[in-house]
């Protein structure tokens, strides 16, 4: 694995973010968004980029422009997702097969992505809220009944922040809208997938639902 330094252009700025590229030809790329007054050096979000790298998918992870202090916003969010969307879809090592992780706030983010960009094949939405804010514009699950991609929902047991009746509405809607979709329970997992045993078990099902997506 190879990790590279990246920018790429978002509204009236500048972000940067760490590639992380597998050692041999990528199978695709995917933004890896983390939550709400998070930061993309977190251990889950490393984790899932080095997981995701080892089973041959380049994992883009990055800062909003607002993280700190968390004044971020579904559209903001959106935007910088968008942004790192175009740089995965512009390099030269990655292929055109290209997904998104989000985590809680990041979660629906990923959700309003994979609803809009037709070219997503394969979500991710771990632990992430059904609705969030007051927005009325962006509503994440709603959205997400209109993409094409492979969704996975995938939650901690143990998690107390954004409970697993969120995950129950999202596969509700999927289910409607008849979007493939796969909800995963990670045993003894919080809401950051903490500690070490459940983080890993998290990694691997992304990592193998990402691959399985992309390569297809």
């Amino acid at each position: 694995m190879t990790l590279q330094r990246v920018s790429f252009v978002v509204p009236g700025e500048q972000l940067e973010g760490t590639l992380h590229l597998p050692a041999t030809r990528a199978v695709g790329g995917v933004a890896v968004l983390h939550g709400f007054g998070g930061h993309p050096d977190q251990p889950h979000i490393v984790a899932t980029c080095d997981a995701l790298a080892d089973a041959g998918v380049a994992a883009l992870r990055f800062a909003y422009r607002d993280h700190q202090p968390p004044r971020m916003t579904l559209a903001s969010g959106l935007a910088d997702a968008s942004g790192a969307i175009r740089l995965l879809k512009a390099h030269p090592d990655i292929p055109e097969a290209l997904g998104v992780v989000g985590f809680s706030f990041g979660g629906a983010v990923a959700a309003l992505v994979a609803g809009r960009d037709s070219r997503i094949r394969a979500a991710v939405l771990a632990a992430a809220p059904a609705r969030f804010g007051d927005d009325e514009k962006l509503k994440p699950i709603a959205e997400v009944t209109r993409t094409r991609a492979r969704v996975l929902l995938i939650w901690g047991s143990r998690d107390t922040q954004v409970p697993l009746t969120n995950a129950e509405r999202y596969a509700a809607v999927l289910s409607q809208a008849r979007v493939t979709h796969r909800t995963v329970i990670i045993e003894g997992g919080d809401h950051d997938f903490e500690p070490a045993g459940p983080r890993h078990k998290m990694t691997e099902r992304i990592a193998e639902w990402l691959r399985e997506g992309l390569a297809s």
